[in-house]
């Protein structure tokens, strides 16, 4: 009888902590760690292939440039503003209509609000993606909404393929397959900070993959109690994105996510970006002149708060009509805490290319289905203090971020023996680029053919608008309480 009303009394507690508890989450981005090994599914060395995300479920999340982080230790961007920009490669292949859909994500982005005054309930927990069904039936990926996760991922953000993650795993008995995992859950509530099993609202369980003896890996793969529920949410997971979707916007737990990371009041010991000087004048707004000597103190590290909003700008930059850069300087302040008082660092920083390159090539993989899709890389700048106690001391996310999109479409796939041609009934192919929206235009599908005048208009004085129709996205912020980065900006545009 005891022992009934301890289970009861313990069945009670637990119902009472899940009613109490948040049911939203983000999880933080940085760089690999030396126990997360690619037996534990993580890309390590980064940007190496996560096994299960690659070859089991293929997907975006099939190579990462970092790893989830513990709660303290995630990394994120210390500038305010990013420049992006297109090479030839891309112009060729993507042209005009490529660029507006590039355009089409930056402008989502850029009327987030800032992080102190984001209010998280007017973001959607579902439904931030929508399904064309003609893109989908043509397996078709948008360019816009791919942007939009990588610029999530860039900012410090991982999605729901880290809700757990694998801290150890170990054989316990004699069969070679016979194994022990310890299972961690990284993925934290933007209101208590606390851990949870939620995001957007959904409740994420996992079943251990394990491919011994065919390969030494092992996976934790999430998934919802409820098999027909879409299995993820987030912009920043990237195997939420599926053919013929796109993103109206960021969903809640994404903007959780910036909430937490930039807002002016969290502060962390971190490094500027490499290219900046600590100043000593202050000037609030976001100006880009010309560049000039600047005299400064470099390198610098210390207490630092967010900058509360990434705004994007486009420039130009080397192309077939107008080769060369011309360098930038961007003047901004950045909170920082010195002597113990609260204070504010008067900052310059000189873009000497565009932070974010957008270029288009041929990538081979040794998986037909896996990440053929796309190719980036990044850094961090690691922190100069070392823990005595060997914590980690959160990384400066570096600004400037390569993204190579594969140009190669569309691509089929076949097997020997089998199906070898194109008229085969089973033959099917594995994606192509393309973009579009909820409207009754048809999909635009790449390479998509452009005039030498669009493609000149692309490139002077940083991208002169040209004659196409960029997607407009359906606007899932209030505006009562949004607001937009403002300022003087000259050689560059903020996308409208």
């Amino acid at each position: 009888m005891n022992l009934m009303r301890k289970l009861t009394k313990s069945a009670f507690l637990a119902l009472g902590l899940a009613a109490a508890q948040h049911v939203s989450a983000f999880t933080l981005w940085g760089p690999v760690e030396g126990w997360q090994t690619s037996d534990l599914d993580y890309s390590n060395p980064a940007g190496s292939i996560r096994y299960y995300y690659f070859n089991v479920d293929p997907g975006f999340d099939g190579r990462e440039n970092g790893a989830p982080k513990n709660f303290g230790e995630g990394s994120r961007l210390t500038t305010p503003i990013l420049t992006y920009g297109f090479d030839a490669t891309f112009l060729d292949y993507f042209g005009a209509q490529g660029v507006a859909a590039v355009d089409s994500a930056m402008h989502v982005l850029n009327a987030l609000p800032s992080a102190s005054e984001a209010n998280l309930a007017n973001f959607l927990t579902d439904g931030a993606e929508q399904i064309n069904y003609t893109a989908q039936a043509m397996e078709l990926l948008d360019i816009k909404s791919t942007v939009l996760w990588l610029m999530a991922n860039h900012m410090g953000l991982l999605g729901e393929t880290h809700v757990y993650d694998l801290a150890a795993r170990s054989h316990y008995s004699t069969p070679a397959c016979t194994y022990e995992y310890f299972v961690i859950n990284r993925n934290y509530d933007p209101i208590t900070y606390q851990p949870s099993l939620y995001v957007n609202g959904r409740l994420q369980w996992y079943t251990i993959w394990d491919g011994c003896p065919l390969v030494n890996v092992a996976e934790p793969a999430e998934h919802p109690p409820d098999s027909t529920a879409p299995r993820f949410s987030a912009v920043a997971t990237g195997n939420n994105l599926e053919f013929g979707g796109f993103y109206l916007n960021f969903t809640r737990d994404d903007m959780g996510g910036l909430k937490f990371l930039y807002n002016s009041k969290y502060y962390d010991y971190q490094s500027l970006d490499s290219n900046t000087v600590v100043e000593p004048f202050a000037n609030d707004t976001y100006e880009a002149v010309g560049t000039n000597a600047i005299t400064g103190l470099s390198n610098f590290v210390g207490l630092i708060g967010g900058v509360e909003k990434i705004t994007f700008v486009k420039v130009g930059f080397d192309s077939q009509l107008n080769p060369g850069f011309t360098p930038l300087t961007y003047h901004y302040s950045v909170p920082w805490v010195t002597n113990s008082r609260l204070s504010t660092l008067s900052v310059a920083r000189t873009v000497n290319t565009p932070d974010i390159l957008f270029t288009a090539a041929f990538l081979t993989t040794e998986n037909p289905l896996g990440d053929t899709t796309l190719a980036r890389s990044g850094s961090f700048i690691q922190s100069p203090y070392v823990s005595p106690g060997g914590g980690i001391v959160p990384s400066t996310i570096a600004a400037p971020v390569l993204v190579v999109l594969n140009n190669v479409g569309p691509i089929y796939y076949d097997v020997n023996p089998g199906f070898l041609d194109f008229q085969d009934p089973f033959e099917y192919p594995v994606f192509n680029w393309g973009s579009f929206d909820g409207s009754t235009n048809p999909p635009v599908v790449f390479p998509e053919g452009t005039s030498l005048a669009e493609l000149e208009a692309e490139v002077l004085e940083g991208g002169t608008p040209v004659s196409v129709s960029p997607w407009v996205p359906v606007n899932t912020i209030n505006t009562n309480t949004t607001t937009t980065t403002t300022g003087t900006v000259t050689g560059g545009q903020i996308s409208p």
